[in-house]
């Protein structure tokens, strides 16, 4: 299995970024093992970017401490879930705990991809996205959870522990999975999405251009809010 990958991160035309990402990879004696996360900050809340940076920190830890040696093991999709799902609700105390001792509340979405060995295990809370890009077609892999007047209905922080979406499968052939928050989605067309599909880009400085041209794109349409993504394209 052969990963391009690459990361987008801007302010946008906020006064801070509540946005934060990650993008891990590890070669491991069963192959290559990657985990790519997007966070977004919940507007109108306190310290979105504490929320969103915390997620991303616990995460990038579970990856190492937990994630890789699982699949160094032997062990698949079972074990791999139970971890995250663990370190999910670990977070989501956490962030409780500190919004208490604070006396606010605080939260952001979280939606990751992991892979190894052509086999995807999705984890999703709020409206973040992850899409899947193909050379005929774009589709979206998660469903918002909003209720469509720009509110929330899941996400993780200092509310009562929602299990995440969870999904797994396996990649055939050339496929691409972006992960992006609302600024960078919010005015994305299948035009721009097509850009992404496999036979468009073949390295990581492509992929780089490639983000960097939609993110402007859209911020001439008039995007405001932060604008985050991962592309992860596996050959």
């Amino acid at each position: 299995m052969k990963i391009r990958s690459d990361v987008y991160w801007d302010q946008g035309r906020r006064k801070n970024n509540q946005d934060s990402l990650a993008l891990l990879q590890v070669l491991t004696n069963r192959g290559r093992v990657l985990l790519a996360v997007v966070s977004d900050g919940i507007g109108g809340l306190q310290e979105g970017e504490t929320a969103s940076g915390y997620i991303t920190e616990r995460l990038i830890e579970i990856f190492y401490g937990e994630l890789v040696p699982l699949v160094g093991r032997g062990k698949g999709r079972k074990a791999l879930t139970r971890s995250l799902l663990r370190c999910l609700y670990g977070i989501r105390q956490e962030l409780n705990r500190y919004a208490v001792e604070r006396e606010f509340a605080l939260g952001a979405t979280v939606s990751l991809v992991f892979l190894w060995k052509r086999n995807y295990l999705m984890l999703h809370l709020g409206d973040s996205r992850i899409y899947l890009c193909k050379d005929r077609k774009q589709r979206l892999l998660t469903t918002d959870h909003s209720d469509g007047r720009n509110g929330l209905t899941a996400c993780l922080g200092s509310f009562p522990f929602k299990r995440p979406d969870i999904r797994w499968g396996k990649i055939w052939g050339k496929g691409g999975f972006l992960l992006c928050t609302d600024g960078f989605y919010r005015k994305l067309d299948q035009e721009m999405l097509a850009l992404l599909a496999p036979s468009q880009v073949g390295s990581e400085e492509q992929i780089e251009k490639r983000l960097q041209a939609i993110a402007g794109a859209l911020l001439k349409k008039g995007e405001r809010d932060n604008l985050s993504a991962v592309y992860v394209m596996v050959r």
